[in-house]
């Protein structure tokens, strides 16, 4: 096999290269792929390629250094360039480092790409002898590899009748984390472990090993009718084996299936969904897809939770959303993501309760973002939990200190804050709430730290500078209107006392 390395700071540009050719039938290898010179360069030593396809332009390291680099180094190695028509200066001073071609980007296609390759693999001695005919048949891995990546494929059933002589199908992936460096060991453990369960049981099963994706190792079986039940007896062995060794995270095997085009299907979005519930789960587990409908769990009753809010009453609130989540643990009906989002709106909710009820909540608001981020990064459902009820304590906390007051002043700062634009008075206020207008001008400045008048002044100034700014086309005697006041002059006066700035010198400003 010809080795090649591919170069690009787009994943997409060398996704599309990966599964442009069949490479394998072609008599050449993908051993690696980088999305930078200094990336590439660390694989060139591990992988000898004959030929590494390269951009150009890159971040950390260029196209135009790796060249120097490895024709300084490995003067044997073939590299061919791929740019677009804007970087063709670039590439002209490539073939001063000894490049063996180009292709331009926009016009990458197989049978062009297949033909430089080709050419250029014919100048490395030790691949003279290769047949490099284009009559080679399509490689069931290529075949394979299409499939499951979801990419459109035409090839003849008699390509894959001899390595899969069954009618049933499944997908069996081994989640083994973040250790790329270990990928082939473990590709090879599993591999032998499941080779020789098989031939001790006797199970008429095959098996394909298919590319390994994002940490993930695939392997598709071809079961006859009645092969289920010894694929997941199998499985279970493969499952203890490998956590007791530390092979991988978890193992999820999915349904079967009779149709091969149902392959990208059922690994991208069923047993990826089925891996991504391991977050419900709280500890490593075997996932098994059995198919049917997943059991719904209870639902988080949104508007009885925004009414015990709306109330106040926030034991009974926090209990609600506390209980709801202890209840996810092992749950398969909601999403990850979906549920960390639910989370983070309920403590976004829970905030804006407490300022709108004139709480001190400052620093919980203040310190929200952290919470989000330490609910997006939770890696299981134990921490989102233990993050969720550190959040509750703290409002909890916030609550009885009650800093904003008692509830009966929540209540009055709040009638205020809704009914500013009216013709709005201490003694309509007083006779609203059932208070004597003296006794209330004294609870509000006792409860307050400021007077009646001046907390309204506050309020409808604040309501004003927001309308100066987002309302250009309403004059400033209709935004003194409407923010309560009848008198524009006195509004004028009461605006520049707080703001230091006349009305019309805010607004330009």
């Amino acid at each position: 096999m010809c080795k090649i390395v591919v170069v690009d700071d787009e994943m997409l540009v060398r996704q599309g290269i990966i599964h442009l050719l069949d490479w394998e039938g072609e008599g050449f290898q993908i051993v690696g792929e980088a999305s930078n010179g200094r990336e590439a360069f660390e694989l060139i030593e591990s992988q000898r390629p004959h030929i590494i396809l390269t951009d150009i332009v890159m971040p950390v390291m260029d196209g135009e250094e790796l060249i120097r680099l490895v024709k300084g180094m490995y003067p044997e190695i073939e590299v061919i360039v791929l740019s677009s028509f804007s970087e063709f200066e670039y590439v002209r001073s490539t073939f001063q480092s000894g490049v063996a071609d180009y292709i331009l980007k926009p016009r990458l296609e197989a049978a062009s790409l297949l033909a430089v390759l080709k050419k250029t693999a014919q100048r490395i001695p030790v691949l003279q002898q290769v047949d490099w005919r284009n009559d080679k048949r399509q490689s069931a891995d290529y075949i394979l590899d299409k499939l499951v990546s979801g990419y459109p494929v035409e090839y003849e059933a008699e390509a894959l009748q001899d390595i899969f002589p069954f009618p049933g199908y499944a997908v069996i992936v081994a989640d083994i984390g973040d250790e790329a460096a270990a990928i082939s060991r473990k590709e090879e453990w599993l591999e032998n472990s499941i080779r020789s369960l098989l031939q001790a049981g006797g199970n008429p099963q095959s098996f394909r090993l298919l590319s390994t994706q994002d940490g993930h190792v695939r392997l598709l079986f071809n079961l006859p009718e009645d092969g289920r039940e010894a694929l997941i007896r199998m499985a279970e062995q493969v499952f203890t084996t490998g956590i007791r060794a530390n092979m991988f995270l978890s193992l999820a095997v999915s349904r079967t299936f009779t149709e091969l085009q149902e392959l990208h299907t059922v690994y991208s979005q069923e047993l990826m969904k089925l891996l991504d519930h391991r977050f419900f789960l709280p500890e490593r587990c075997l996932l098994v897809d059995h198919g049917g409908e997943v059991q719904p769990g209870p639902v988080f009753d949104q508007e009885a939770f925004a009414a015990e809010l709306n109330r106040q009453e926030f034991d009974q609130a926090f209990a609600r959303l506390s209980a709801y989540v202890a209840s996810m643990s092992g749950r398969r009906d909601t999403g990850v993501s979906e549920f960390k989002s639910f989370l983070c709106h309920s403590i976004f909710q829970i905030i804006g309760m407490l300022l709108q009820f004139h709480y001190e909540a400052r620093a919980l608001d203040d310190s929200k973002y952290e919470y989000f981020r330490s609910i997006h990064e939770a890696p299981h459902v134990a921490e989102t939990e233990a993050r969720l009820l550190q959040f509750l304590q703290d409002a909890t906390e916030c609550v009885t200190k009650n800093r904003g007051g008692t509830p009966a002043m929540q209540k009055i700062l709040l009638y205020i804050d809704e009914h500013y634009s009216h013709q709005l008075t201490l003694t309509e206020v007083a006779r609203e709430f059932h208070f004597n207008p003296s006794y209330l001008s004294n609870y509000f400045t006792l409860h307050n730290k400021e007077g009646f008048n001046e907390y309204l002044n506050r309020v409808r100034i604040g309501k004003a500078c927001l309308l100066l700014k987002e309302n250009p086309g309403l004059s400033i005697s209709e935004i003194s209107s409407l923010v309560g006041y009848s008198d524009h002059s006195y509004f004028t006066r009461v605006f520049r006392k707080l703001m230091n700035v006349s009305p019309s010198q805010y607004r330009k400003g």
